[in-house]
């Protein structure tokens, strides 16, 4: 059998980082003309380790986040699999399942494949499916996704053991890359049955690989599973992970042999990049570099502070002063250029120091000087980018800079959840292959990345009108809207883009990503020889 497969290239720094920068942000984009696509024979047997920088916490399927290389959804992927997963071009494509299509964006039909098993013997059927979505939506799995699936688990119609039909309340275009990137994982019912808690949950998957051992906190081994559907995948014998949380450990670790794949930004790989044996292969997915303006509570609730913020800043020199590297483009709206959504009519404020002073000024003199607390990670580009901001801001006058640095664990709890900060940093890229589900979790009123709080019932009206219709005009009519107020309210930092990369061993092949990145684990195989591009 001979497949088709993204081919590992190899790249200067400054190309890919060109390259990364043209792709279309968080929507549908094609391939970059930069990755070749070759005809590879793939090879059984063999083994890769992949570095991850966390963890998971237990096996429960219904706890997913992060759908980017190197985070936990990578692993629940390769025991799980993807029931239906959002290729490279933001196109819903079948996973374990056969296809999920709608005639009318508000009917859905599931298709599930014959004959597939769970390794424990039981049929991966349309009550296995409905079993797990229904644990899901209950309030007590504690899941990100409850409200997203008790939003329509109830309308579950099983047709036939392999067909399921799914009626929503009103039709969302976008149901199933929000599926694939929120609740794609089914485990069999027995076992999520036999745990008393989630962290005794034993996987069992009917995806490429079945656990062999895990010492958590450090690594993972993982077997092929010898009964997946899509036989003769998996090619490899042995998938290990491998938990490395600080960056130039993940490094020096693919550099010198000890792993196969870490996933990073070329910035960070500097001259490691082009070390013996190693290559990089760019993920054609961009994402936004972003902060998150605390509009619930302190100066950031008036809108003159977002505007000022926007305006004393110069932003390609920020984005230097975090990655050390020049030749940044800046967004001017949430898309890009190269976006079928972008609009040039509506743009972010440019650096404006006078009129900064102005408002900075202006706040003051109406009792809200312009005092912030800026809460981000405690790495070493992020440190270096919060001192940035405080350099740069306490240059201005009526102005006050508090730098918090925290643990990676810790800023979610500290800014999501207890709204401890004037403006949050997340470190990286939020990345997604189509608009949705990011753009609403970011911008909607109860999106679950809202970290800010931001609440517009103009913007809730053009989400949802843009999930509402199959019309692509209508669709980027409603999205010209959600870019006219983004430029309007300010509703986040937006800094920068920027597409992730694999920092990989040359003799690595199969490499399919999916989602925001994660790769399609059943398609790795080890080359017999270097199997970079010519």
């Amino acid at each position: 059998m001979t497949d088709r497969f993204f081919s590992v290239r190899t790249h200067s720094p400054k190309t890919v980082r060109a390259a990364a920068l043209a792709l279309a942000m968080l929507c549908g984009s094609a391939l970059s003309s930069t990755l070749a696509v070759a005809e590879e024979q793939p090879v059984k047997g063999g083994e890769i380790t992949i570095i991850n920088g966390s963890d998971i916490k237990s096996w429960d399927p219904a706890i997913t986040n992060s759908t980017f290389p190197g985070g936990p959804m990578d692993m629940l992927d390769a025991i799980y699999g993807f029931i239906v997963y959002v290729d490279v071009k933001g196109v819903v494509q079948g996973g374990m399942a056969e296809s999920l299509t709608s005639p009318d964006a508000k009917v859905w039909t599931l298709k599930l494949r014959p004959n597939v098993k769970f390794t424990d013997g039981a049929a991966y059927d349309a009550e296995a499916v409905k079993f797990n979505w229904d644990r899901v939506a209950d309030p007590a799995t504690l899941s990100p996704a409850q409200a997203f699936v008790s939003g329509w688990n109830k309308s579950i119609k099983i047709v036939d053991p392999l067909t399921i039909e799914i009626t929503l309340a009103t039709p969302d275009r976008n149901f199933g890359s929000t599926l694939a990137n929120l609740s794609p994982f089914i485990a069999s019912p027995a076992a999520l049955k036999a745990a008393e808690k989630k962290t005794d949950i034993k996987p069992v998957g009917a995806g490429a690989f079945v656990l062999d051992n895990w010492n958590q906190g450090v690594s993972m081994t993982l077997k092929r599973n010898p009964g997946y559907w899509d036989q003769p995948r998996p090619y490899l014998d042995t998938l290990k992970f491998v938990v490395i949380p600080e960056t130039n450990s993940r490094i020096s670790t693919v550099v010198q042999g000890g792993a196969t794949m870490m996933a990073g930004y070329m910035y960070q790989f500097g001259s490691n990049a082009t070390a013996e044996g190693v290559t990089t292969h760019e993920v054609p997915l961009s994402g936004l570099y972003r902060a998150y303006f605390n509009q619930a509570k302190g100066v950031f609730a008036d809108h003159r502070a977002r505007e000022a913020f926007y305006e004393a800043l110069q932003r390609p020199r920020l984005m230097k002063a975090y990655t050390q590297i020049d030749g940044y483009v800046m967004p001017t709206n949430y898309f890009t250029a190269d976006s079928p959504y972008y609009d040039a009519t509506y743009k972010l404020p440019e650096y404006n120091p006078e009129h900064a002073q102005e408002l900075f000024d202006a706040l003051a003199k109406d009792g809200k000087p312009f005092e912030i607390k800026i809460v981000t990670y405690s790495n070493s580009d992020l440190k270096r980018m919060g001192s940035y901001l405080q350099q740069s801001l306490s240059a201005y006058e009526n102005v006050k800079v508090d730098l918090q640095l925290v643990d990676q664990a810790m800023l979610p709890p500290t800014c999501k959840v207890q709204g401890n900060f004037d403006l949050c940093i997340d470190g990286g890229v939020l990345v997604a292959n189509g608009a949705e589900p990011i753009i609403t979790n970011l911008l909607g009123s109860k999106g679950n990345d809202n970290w800010g709080k931001y609440n517009s019932p103009d913007m809730d009206k053009a989400l949802a009108a843009a999930n509402a219709t199959m019309d692509p005009e209508a669709v980027k009519k409603a999205y010209a809207d959600v870019q006219k107020l983004v430029a309007q309210d300010l509703p986040l930092y937006i800094y920068g883009s920027e597409a992730r990369n694999l920092l990989i061993r040359n003799n690595t092949g199969g490499i399919v990503p999916s989602n925001g990145g994660i790769l399609q684990k059943q398609f790795l195989f080890v080359c017999k020889d270097a199997c970079t591009t010519k």
